[in-house]
């Protein structure tokens, strides 16, 4: 069995979809995305999906990449094999004819590593030097990039030729925080495996309030960074009570606060109402996503401002009665620009 792709969003979808029909083509393919949404994954699938499943599959790091790549040895495929016969079969596309190379990294290519690789996409298997007999070698090639080649073409970074010999198939994998509804899927998925794995420990529950943090937060570090999150607090003991400083509150953008402690702060607000009365106009012409986040930042700013008040702007003891982190609730004060009234100003 192969990895799954986790994910319900569109783009998810369109991924899945695109691998069912390309995989057994043999077409080139380009892999872009930011560092840690999943590149090798789809590269996994679309392995275990084509018609090259169980011949040889090598991997390399353009970042590493020295010598040139018709002088690199993969002999170890054939660990029987002596020293002469390893040199004789060094040949990279040789030995993996029929097999499949994915070249991770690719927009870290060396100009004359993009210019060695050329040829062998435009000869359909010929050598790739000069020096070497012409050979017949079927060679799947994979490519990956953080950055976008096409911009690197027209900045001049990237050989033109080489881009769209090897992006015949362009699969575009979103960051995660452009596809939120994939984040509590993802959390769940990866909440049992990793329970599962380590028989000691039980599966953390995660409440509501946690999860639409987790759900507004900006994932700089992608799905890699959501695993690694799991994983600590997996082995964390007891229950998570502050999911914003496991995750750093400097990179956080969310709006959400417990929905028991809104529903008690509308029902003692007299005034709560007037703040949507303000802005009734403005909601009407918002699209949905814009209009929610409109109106629960209007919640959490009246009932944030209505603890600091009550406490005399003692935002110690405000923290503990809205249960958010100290950091939190300063992180909020500021993005929601609550100001103290003349009373508290001193």
């Amino acid at each position: 069995m192969f990895p799954p792709i986790i994910g319900e969003s569109q783009c998810i979808q369109n991924i899945k979809t695109l691998i069912g029909k390309i995989a057994k083509t043999g077409e080139n393919i380009l892999i872009c995305g930011e560092t840690g949404v999943g590149k090798d994954l789809v590269v996994q699938n679309l392995y275990h999906q084509s018609n090259r499943m169980g011949k040889p599959f090598v991997k390399l790091n353009c970042a590493g990449l020295t010598e040139s790549l018709s002088e690199i040895d993969i002999s170890y495929f054939d660990n029987s094999a002596t020293q002469e016969t390893s040199q004789k079969k060094s040949r990279l596309f040789d030995k993996i004819s029929s097999g499949t190379l994915y070249l991770d990294n690719a927009d870290l290519l060396s100009p004359s590593h993009q210019l060695e690789i050329l040829p062998f996409l435009e000869n359909d298997g010929h050598p790739i030097s000069d020096l070497q007999a012409p050979v017949s070698a079927d060679v799947w090639m994979i490519f990956s990039s953080n950055r976008d080649l096409k911009k690197m073409v027209e900045a001049g970074e990237f050989n033109e030729r080489l881009y769209f010999r090897l992006s015949t198939v362009r699969i575009d994998i979103d960051p995660l925080r452009e596809r939120p509804d994939d984040i509590p899927i993802l959390i769940d998925y990866y909440n049992k495996k990793y329970a599962s794995n380590n028989h000691t420990r039980k599966r953390k529950a995660i409440n509501r309030g946690a999860m639409e943090v987790l759900r507004a937060y900006k994932w700089p570090g992608n799905v890699r960074e959501l695993q690694n999150l799991l994983k600590r607090i997996i082995f964390l003991e007891g229950k998570i009570e502050n999911i914003s400083d496991l995750i750093g509150t400097a990179e956080v953008d969310y709006r959400s606060v417990d929905n028991e402690i809104i529903k008690e702060t509308i029902t003692q607000s007299d005034n709560f109402s007037d703040y949507f009365k303000l802005h009734e106009s403005e909601l009407k012409t918002l699209p949905y996503k814009k209009a929610k986040r409109k109106i629960v930042d209007l919640v959490e700013r009246a009932l944030i401002s209505n603890v600091l008040a009550e406490t005399g702007w003692n935002r110690s003891k405000a923290s503990k009665i809205l249960d958010l982190s100290y950091k939190t609730l300063l992180w909020k004060i500021r993005d929601l620009d609550i100001q103290p009234t003349e009373r508290w100003e001193k």
